[in-house]
């Protein structure tokens, strides 16, 4: 999202990045009187959530009273007692909560109900709950800006060919993004195969249940993994990663040294890192509760501060190595550049202060 001037939040997202006829719901939803609320991360764990550096920093420059923790619950039932609580305004949803809230919701975002999930929660004045989905605008946004940062922009309108691992809330906002795209090909994997069968069907995209069989794949422009951190996944041969170089966007960042960024590092890849499109959706659920731009700048200095400056308290800092190459787009909005600081002299930005995390394999 750009730094205009936003008269209704909830219809400049869609215009800008979405097809979807425009609507002034989201602007109906606003901020719940002048008192300050409580939001929270609603999941489970949280406990090394970055969620809270990105939210607190968005209510207090943008001039909001609102709070922002951390709620760790495995119940549902348990999320939605306390959002209906009268002290609490929403927040943010992960796992597992993303599909199994959708249905508690009394209204939904075209987005959040085409996707099948929700990530971010409103309560309006009237104390129903809206459901949106901005897990898609991370993922979409990060991969246009880094594609067209290293020169292969030009591959999108040449249909793209990616391979997107998982099949969660979060796989079906990629899903969604990769649609959005205009994605000639998606392969979609899953270790459960008729899951992966059924997401592809949704989507119009194939199911594929033998990662083997990319060794015979002559083009791969993206590739996406949803899968937890916690499964090491990584591809049976990497060769293929070696020949087509696609862009390889990582969604979980606990740790953010993945079995699968190090195998697509050390293929020598371009990595969008899961703290990146953690950082793009906050900004975009920052700008739908505040109902102004996102301070983007302060928002990544306070992530490098908390995430990867040496003797950080932060609950994350210990799954953030190396912290001498924190991620160059966070870097670059740090500075005030943003995705143009990255298109125009990306070197530069990767080079100073710190380098970016980009090996060569």
């Amino acid at each position: 999202a750009d730094q205009a001037s936003i008269q209704d939040v909830g219809c400049r997202l869609g215009e800008e990045n979405s097809p979807l006829p425009c609507t002034d719901s989201l602007a109906k939803m606003g901020v719940p009187g002048d008192a300050g609320l409580e939001f929270f991360i609603f999941g489970h764990p949280v406990t090394m959530s970055p969620s809270p550096e990105i939210h607190s920093v968005g209510f207090s420059e943008n001039g909001s009273p609102h709070r922002y923790d951390r709620f760790d619950a495995e119940n549902a039932e348990v999320v939605v007692e306390k959002l209906r609580s009268a002290s609490c305004g929403g927040g943010s949803v992960t796992i597992p909560h993303k599909e199994t809230l959708l249905p508690k919701m009394d209204s939904l975002s075209e987005a959040a109900r085409v996707i099948g999930a929700v990530n971010t929660i409103t309560k309006g004045d009237d104390g129903k709950l809206h459901g949106d989905n901005t897990d898609w605008l991370g993922i979409k946004n990060q991969l246009e800006a880094r594609m067209a940062a290293i020169g292969k922009g030009q591959q999108q309108q040449s249909g793209l060919v990616c391979l997107l691992c998982g099949s969660g809330g979060t796989a079906r906002a990629a899903a969604f993004a990769l649609r959005e795209m205009g994605a000639a090909r998606v392969l979609i994997f899953n270790r459960t195969a008729s899951r992966a069968e059924a997401l592809a069907k949704e989507f119009g995209f194939e199911a594929i249940s033998d990662l083997g069989k990319l060794t015979s794949i002559d083009k791969l422009d993206i590739v996406v993994d949803t899968l937890p951190g916690s499964t090491a996944f990584e591809l049976p041969d990497s060769s293929v990663l070696q020949r087509c170089t696609p862009v390889v966007f990582e969604a979980a960042y606990i740790p953010r040294r993945t079995t699968f960024v190090e195998q697509a590092l050390a293929a020598g890849c371009e990595v969008v890192e899961g703290i990146e499109m953690l950082f793009e959706q906050g900004c975009a659920q920052c700008e739908l509760w505040t109902r102004k731009p996102a301070p983007r700048a302060k928002i990544a200095s306070n992530l490098l501060k908390n995430l990867f400056t040496e003797g950080s308290s932060h609950p994350a800092h210990g799954k953030m190595q190396p912290y001498d190459m924190p991620p160059a787009s966070l870097i670059a909005e740090a500075k005030g550049i943003g995705k143009r600081g990255l298109l125009e002299d990306k070197a530069a930005v990767m080079e100073e202060p710190v380098r970016s995390s980009r090996r060569v394999g």
